[in-house]
């Protein structure tokens, strides 16, 4: 994966206990890492997705 690909799933993460400490929801360390895996999970899929399409 690029670098830009990775700071684009740390922003995301980091916006979201942004958005979820103005609403006043508990935040929790293992919440940040979910949110990294989840983000990595779906950039992986599209990448196969993306591969794939190549290929036909």
């Amino acid at each position: 994966m690029q670098v830009g690909v990775w700071i684009g799933i740390l922003l995301s993460a980091i916006l979201s206990f942004i958005v979820g400490d103005i609403y006043g929801q508990p935040l929790h360390w293992y919440l940040f890492i979910i949110l990294v895996i989840i983000g990595v999970f779906i950039n992986t899929i599209i990448l196969i997705l993306k591969a794939h399409d190549d290929n036909t």
